[in-house]
């Protein structure tokens, strides 16, 4: 009989919960917010193309949708605050397939946070969704605090902010996949600032020609824990240290399958520095151990700018390089200080200005060739390797090194040094 009541029960409960709805704006409502008002956690707001002029505050599970392709919705916050703002929501909200713009962030009191979009505790997924046009102290474009956040196949661009172009994070949890950042800026990380003892992952996504007064014109991470996967940070620039990637206390960092490209630096570390210096702006344990990263599979790539050019460590910081290529970089790495650790095994340093590896801490340095990588086509960022790559069974460490993989077939010499004019005629003198 009990097993029959809860089944009954349970029939109850079926036929009494409401099924989801899904409100139309403008057709059932003339508004965003007027429609995700009416709508409990579970329902769609649906978003016919075109363009919103209009600043929305979430509501706890409801999904808002655009009815068009993605980016056929545009909500234009008209410079009046964020776009889209999300307070302590659970269970999570969705944004789908809209285009934030023109957003000043939410007001701190002196301070604005996320520039388009806006979360500060609780959860926020967006799926195929574009950010730009923002300005705000943290995040350019967008920003969480203490918050779990999710983007997935989404964009960010026209950000500036103090700290973190594209997106900030302090505390809470970030998940970025299949994401593209390009030409966003900052005091302090260009393309992103994470902190406050956040856990982040990064995932199959580039960042491009992003750029910071300071330090870190990628990315600048401290007193967080965050995993690069397939990322590729290109053409970022910064006036500080770290043009590619900047860690400093906290900051600890694992990356795999991951290039850093033709980034530059006016105070060293072109590709990437490794620090003890302060976290900040707010971080959320000021004790945090020094900074230690950890890169397996990696391509370190043309770096340029002021000494070290392919990364620098200092402090008490620790850099471990294992079954990666470091190559065409204007230097190579480098400790700058005897307390740090400095440890690059079966690896190829290829074609890099001066020493390879320089400074009092080289911890380890087994294993490493200097040997052609033959890339498919490094102009192109094809970082994959030609049928007669060394680096396919190089006899040491996990095959293959680098980043890539077998991808095409025998090739010539991969040009890795950036020659002069002078240089070429010397190539060719008697």
């Amino acid at each position: 009989m009990s097993a029959r009541l809860a089944l009954a029960a349970a029939l109850v409960a079926l036929l009494v919960t409401p099924a989801a709805a899904a409100r139309r704006v403008p057709a059932d409502f003339a508004s965003l917010q007027a429609a995700i008002d009416a709508s409990p956690a579970g329902d769609t707001v649906l978003v016919a193309p075109g363009t919103y002029h209009e600043r929305v505050t979430l509501a706890p599970g409801v999904i808002l949708r655009s009815a068009g392709a993605p980016g056929s919705v545009v909500l234009d916050a008209d410079h009046g605050g964020p776009a889209v703002l999300a307070l302590g929501l659970a269970p999570a909200p969705r944004l789908e397939g809209l285009r934030l713009v023109n957003g000043s962030g939410h007001d701190l009191g002196g301070a604005t946070l996320g520039g388009v979009l806006a979360v500060v505790g609780g959860k926020l997924d967006a799926f195929d969704c574009t950010f730009d046009g923002g300005q705000a102290t943290y995040g350019g474009v967008t920003a969480a605090t203490g918050a779990i956040v999710s983007f997935r196949r989404c964009s960010w661009g026209s950000g500036v902010a103090t700290f973190g172009g594209a997106h900030f994070q302090s505390g809470g949890t970030l998940l970025i996949e299949d994401g593209a950042i390009s030409g966003t800026g900052a005091s302090s990380g260009g393309g992103m600032y994470v902190t406050g003892g956040a856990h982040g992952s990064v995932l199959k996504t580039i960042l491009s020609g992003t750029s910071a007064s300071g330090d870190g014109g990628g990315l600048r991470l401290d007193d967080c824990v965050v995993t690069l996967s397939n990322v590729r940070v290109d053409g970022a620039s910064a006036g500080g240290r770290g043009g590619g990637l900047a860690i400093a206390a906290g900051g600890q960092v694992i990356a795999s399958a991951t290039v850093l490209i033709d980034c530059t630096s006016g105070s060293g570390g072109g590709l990437f520095h490794l620090s003890c210096a302060p976290a900040g702006p707010a971080p959320a344990f000021q004790g945090a151990e020094c900074a230690l990263l950890t890169m397996t599979h990696c391509d370190l790539l043309l770096g340029k700018g002021a000494a070290p050019a392919a990364g620098g460590v200092t402090d008490a910081a620790a850099f471990q390089l294992e079954s990666s290529l470091v190559a065409g970089n204007a230097s190579g790495l480098a400790c700058l200080d005897p307390r740090a650790t400095l440890s690059v095994t079966c690896s190829d340093l290829y074609q890099n200005g001066g020493a390879d590896l320089s400074g009092s801490c080289v911890a380890s340095a087994s294993g490493n060739e200097s040997l052609d990588p033959h890339l498919c086509n490094l102009a192109a960022r094809d970082f994959g390797l030609c049928a007669n790559s060394p680096l396919l069974a190089p006899g040491c460490g996990a095959a293959p090194w680098g980043a890539g993989v077998l991808s095409c077939a025998d090739c010539g010499p991969t040009p890795a040094r950036r020659t002069s004019w002078g240089g070429l005629k010397a190539l060719y003198r008697n």
